[in-house]
C-alpha cells in the first residue's frame, strides 16, 4: 500500500462520463469505456509544503494519485498511455482488476506551441503483481513511491522525477546488476546527478533492448563498447 500522509487523501470517484473527454476518437471513448468501470482521485498532493514549479517547461502545482478498475490488466498499457497524456498534472496511476494491479508513470512538460497543453515525454508501466499476495517487487515499489522514502523534496517536479527514475530501475533491474546499489546512493540529493542517473540507465535499457535485436557480431561489438562506457558513467556518478 502507497504511503501518504492522510492530509492529502481525496478519495473523490470521477464520473467515467466526465473523464472520457471528446477530444478522443469515437473508437478510442468506447473502448475506454469497456475497459473502465471506475475512477477514483485517491490523493493529492497540493501546497507549498513542496514547493511548486512554474516556468517555461513545467506548471507543476499538483502531484495526484489515481486508482482506475479495469475489466482486463492486459489493457493497463493502453489506457496508461491515453491518461498519463491527458492528466495535465504529473500523476501515479494505479491500474487494477480483479487479481492484479500495476503502476503508470508518465514524465510531462508544457507544449512550447500552447502553456494550457502538455507533452508527455515518457511513460512506463511497472510490471504487475498481486493484488492480495505479498511480494518482494511490489514491496520495493511501495517503498520507493510513499511520501517519506522520497528523499528529493525541494520541488514537486524533482519530487516526482525520483519516484518515476526509482520506479524504471525497479522494473529493469536484471539488465544492471549494481541497480540496488543505484537506489542507495546519494545521487537523488541533487537534481543534476539525479537526471544523469536516470538518463544513463535508461540510455542503458534501450541498448540492451537493441543489442538483443541484432544478429550481426560486428554491431554486438560495437553496441556492447557503448553499453560499457555506459556502465562506467553509472560507477561514477
Amino acid at each position: 500500500m502507497i504511503e501518504i500522509p492522510k492530509k492529502y487523501e481525496i478519495g473523490k470517484k470521477i464520473p467515467i462520463k466526465d473523464f472520457i473527454p471528446s477530444t478522443l476518437s469515437l473508437d478510442t471513448r468506447k473502448k475506454v469505456k469497456e475497459i473502465v468501470s471506475k475512477v477514483v482521485l485517491t490523493y493529492q498532493i497540493s501546497g507549498e509544503e513542496i514547493p511548486s514549479v512554474r516556468n517555461e517547461m513545467y506548471e507543476c502545482r499538483l502531484i495526484q494519485f489515481y486508482d482506475f478498475e479495469v475489466n482486463d490488466i492486459k489493457k493497463a498499457g493502453y489506457i496508461s498511455k491515453i491518461y498519463q497524456g491527458l492528466i495535465k498534472s504529473p500523476c501515479i496511476i494505479r491500474i487494477f482488476d480483479k487479481s492484479k494491479e500495476i503502476y503508470s508513470f508518465g514524465l510531462k512538460r508544457l507544449n512550447q506551441n500552447d502553456r494550457n497543453e502538455i507533452v508527455l515525454e515518457e511513460s512506463f508501466i511497472s510490471d504487475s503483481c498481486s493484488k492480495v499476495l505479498p511480494s518482494l517487487e511490489k514491496k520495493s515499489l511501495e517503498k520507493v513511491i510513499s511520501f517519506e522514502n522520497v528523499i528529493n523534496k525541494t520541488n514537486k517536479v524533482n519530487f516526482y522525477l525520483e519516484i518515476y527514475a526509482k520506479a524504471f530501475i525497479l522494473k529493469n533491474q536484471k539488465l544492471y546488476m549494481k541497480s540496488k546499489e543505484l537506489l542507495e546512493k546519494p545521487v537523488w540529493y541533487d537534481e543534476k546527478n539525479m537526471r544523469e542517473t536516470y538518463e544513463l540507465f535508461r540510455d542503458m535499457v534501450k541498448l540492451r533492448e537493441k543489442i538483443d535485436k541484432l544478429t550481426l557480431a560486428s554491431e554486438k561489438v560495437k553496441h556492447n563498447q557503448e553499453l560499457k562506457e555506459i556502465m562506467e558513467k553509472l560507477e561514477k556518478i
